[in-house]
């Protein structure tokens, strides 16, 4: 990128040995840390190609670039960063009103505003993250207070939640149980048959009620756990974990479901008959 062009939109260029940085000036409109209420007077950006791209202080790491080629003069600079560190604002306000419905404590870093917060559920203890975007992922996960390789990474979309419940079940799930752990019985769980015997086949289910499936199968001696939660009419969020982790995740629609093990089934690859649902209490291989 032209010097000139970036210094003609009131920026300061210097080189550094990571390559050009250019540095806005906002003492005219500082932007305002929410947490400590200081003032931010001074952004830096990384120049690559024709974007600009936040890098310090820590509070803009992570807001969308900004396209040098429709800038025309300084203001336009400050309102796209402004526009992006309140939208960032919003939705750590936003997702932490969220959490707090599910009965989790938000934090917010001083310096980063990363939103974050611990979802704890026996042993298992994840951390959830959230982007600039308000999008949540697991940044760590720990068994025992052991670190678990390979569990970070995952998104999820918090909305989709009702209650601490489902999102701690849909975890658990996720992350499974190594297979060297013995398998706890879970407790208070039903039969979806019982539910059936008890009500009757033709019950309704209300259009906006919560509804969670939990599955444990077998597949070629090897143990799977399908779990599927109700996000609204007839639509669905799916879930296939195995020992190591989320095999699949998606949505889909209950008039196109194909049923649990012909679906496990197309999804590992295997033949049908390679598919076996087991029951809660049934030893796991």
């Amino acid at each position: 990128m032209d010097t000139a062009r970036l210094e003609g939109l009131g920026l300061q260029v210097r080189e550094d040995v990571a390559g050009t940085e250019a540095v806005l000036d906002l003492e005219s409109s500082p932007l305002v840390n929410p947490v400590t209420k200081a003032f931010i007077a001074e952004v830096t950006f990384q120049v690559m190609g024709d974007r600009l791209i936040p890098i310090s202080p820590a509070a803009v790491v992570g807001l969308a670039p900004i396209l040098i080629g429709a800038l025309s003069d300084v203001a336009d600079i400050e309102a796209l960063l402004s526009d992006a560190f309140n939208e960032h604002i919003f939705h750590v306000q936003r997702r932490s009103a969220e959490l707090q419905v599910l009965g989790l404590s938000p934090r917010v870093d001083a310096d980063t505003l990363e939103l974050t917060t611990d979802v704890v559920e026996g042993d298992l203890s994840v951390l959830l993250a959230a982007d600039r975007l308000g999008n949540f992922r697991i940044a760590r996960v720990q068994r025992d207070k052991v670190d678990v390789a390979g569990g970070a990474g995952h998104t999820l979309e918090l909305s989709e939640f009702r209650e601490r419940a489902a999102l701690t079940g849909y975890l658990a799930a996720l992350l499974g149980e190594p297979a060297s752990r013995p398998q706890p019985t879970p407790t208070g769980l039903m039969r979806f048959s019982d539910i059936v015997e008890k009500f009757g086949a033709e019950s309704l289910v209300p259009p906006r009620s919560s509804l969670e499936l939990l599955a444990q199968l077998q597949v070629e001696g090897r143990p799977y756990r399908f779990a599927a939660a109700r996000v609204a009419g007839r639509t669905f969020r799916g879930l296939l974990a195995g020992a190591q982790g989320k095999v699949w995740a998606g949505r889909f629609e209950l008039d196109e479901f194909p049923g649990i093990v012909r679906m496990v089934a197309s999804l590992l690859k295997v033949r049908p008959e390679a598919v076996r649902l087991v029951g809660p209490d049934a030893p796991q291989e």
